[in-house]
């Protein structure tokens, strides 16, 4: 990654143009006007597309955060640290300006959207140094699935610090719910999770009743809901963190996870609790049968001392009225998904997550990342089984930029087909096996994996790869400073 400035191209490329500021019209014509889907963002600010075209101006800058009583040092974009939610349809152009203000260079990442990673798209090269700007240009697919998707600062080395200050927001591509007969009706909330954690905090309340770590929710303490008992949400979480696994339950609701990472699922999942990862998105039915009070619970995560002291902490209320009428749930038809394991594997590979012996390095098949070093080449159009091997005793997330993929196999388990996701947790001293289908060409360039764990990332456990369309000049990668 290098930060834009004078710069030239230093391989045989198609056509890329890039600027430090002005935008990059590669697109013509609009999508027709369309409609939004009622969902309450719980506050948050939306940007939405209007005529085809999303327009919009992040500013990244510090920002003390303060939530309920307390105050710690973070980051925004545009002052809000729950972030602003830019709403979009397949189809729409998408013009961004990012404005640094921080005191290192950041970007843009459109964590799993199937853009292009070149030119002024998901292009990670691409380093917006202090005191500049950069326009984002890109179009949303016509055939681009809808789902719960976000954005984030990705810049190596600063992303973990960066993300949980608070640089990260939401991104919908509306039509979610239009692909389950049943669900159209449904209320929906979008509930965006974030932490920030001190190793030495100040102040008595953080370090000692809230063990130096913040959970919030749509940057709120004490997220609020009200349901009449006998209906239902549809609860759109995503997990904006950057190293924590949230465990969440609702006593008293009934919860149904329906979607994961954007895309839907096979059938329904009954759940008592939720398992968010981080960069993970979860789409949940949930229904009050009975009037009450219910908490929206973080499992593990310490509050409290003495005899107060707790591993389960609050993070919302949902106050339930009335009595229960009509049918238990809403009777819904999934859409019908994609079965890769009848595929023909064109390649299979071995990727291994590794550490030092002191858990401050981090490897991908024993080297950590250098953005100048291809690692793995796939062709275009190859389908390809990877087997993702966790050598080390602590918890480890494989996330791969620009497309989706089956999980087939966990130490050696057949799973079941139940959907595609972008992140899976490899198991301690454990494996996973994936489906991986190369076969868009939106995802041509120098794209990566690596560790969504962002301790991990910011440390060398990333890798890029590069996928080419064979007998093609290759593609540019990367931005060389002069």
């Amino acid at each position: 990654m290098f930060p834009i400035g004078s710069m030239r191209l230093y391989c045989l490329a198609a056509p890329l143009v890039l600027f430090a500021s002005g935008t990059w019209q590669a697109w013509h014509g609009r999508t027709p006007h369309a409609t939004y889907d009622a969902i309450d963002a719980g506050g948050l600010p939306e940007y939405r597309a209007i005529n085809g075209i999303l327009q919009a101006t992040l500013v990244a800058a510090p920002l003390v955060v303060r939530i309920g009583d307390l105050n710690f040092p973070g980051a925004a974009y545009n002052g809000i640290y729950g972030g602003p939610v830019l709403r979009v349809h397949p189809g729409d152009l998408v013009r961004l300006r990012l404005i640094n203000h921080m005191a290192d260079a950041i970007n843009l990442h459109f964590h799993g959207l199937r853009i292009p990673p070149t030119g002024h798209a998901d292009n990670m090269h691409i380093l917006v140094p202090v005191g500049q700007d950069f326009d984002y240009d890109f179009r949303i697919p016509l055939n681009h699935p809808a789902g719960l998707f976000w954005y984030h600062d990705h810049a190596h080395g600063a992303a973990e610090s960066h993300v949980m200050g608070g640089l990260s927001g939401a991104l919908l591509i509306e039509g979610f719910a239009a692909q389950f007969e049943g669900l159209q009706a449904i209320p929906q909330k979008l509930l965006v999770l974030k932490d920030w954690k001190q190793p030495d905090c100040n102040g008595d309340a953080l370090k000692v009743t809230l063990h130096c770590r913040v959970v919030s929710i749509n940057g709120q303490e004490g997220w609020t809901d009200t349901m009449a008992a006998g209906t239902s949400q549809l609860w759109r979480i995503s997990n904006q963190g950057a190293n924590l696994t949230l465990h969440l339950a609702a006593p008293g609701l009934q919860m149904r996870v329906i979607g994961r990472d954007s895309l839907p699922a096979t059938d329904g999942q009954d759940s008592d609790s939720l398992d968010v990862m981080p960069a993970a998105r979860i789409d949940v039915l949930v229904r009050a049968d009975h009037a009450g009070a219910v908490n929206l619970i973080a499992t593990g995560v310490p509050t409290g001392h003495g005899t107060g002291f707790s591993v389960q902490r609050v993070l919302g209320h949902i106050a339930v009225n009335g009595t229960a009428t009509g049918p238990p749930a809403p009777d819904l038809v999934f859409p019908h998904l994609s079965d890769l394991r009848a595929s023909i594997i064109n390649a299979r590979r071995t990727i291994v997550f590794s550490e030092n012996a002191t858990a401050t390095e981090y490897y991908v098949n024993g080297k950590q990342f250098d953005p100048l070093r291809t690692d793995v080449r796939v062709p275009l159009g190859n389908v390809e089984e990877w087997t993702v091997r966790n050598i080390t005793p602590d918890f480890h997330e494989f996330h791969i930029h620009q497309l989706s993929f089956q999980v087939a196999e966990i130490n050696g388990v057949a799973q079941p087909f139940t959907g595609d996701v972008d992140n899976v947790r490899v198991p301690e001293h454990g494996e996973v096996k994936l489906l991986i289908p190369f076969t868009d060409p939106n995802i041509l360039g120098h794209i990566m994996f690596h560790c969504h764990v962002l301790n991990h990332e910011d440390r060398g456990m990333m890798t890029m790869m590069e996928v080419y369309r064979p007998g093609a000049a290759p593609i540019c990668r990367t931005p060389k400073v002069q």
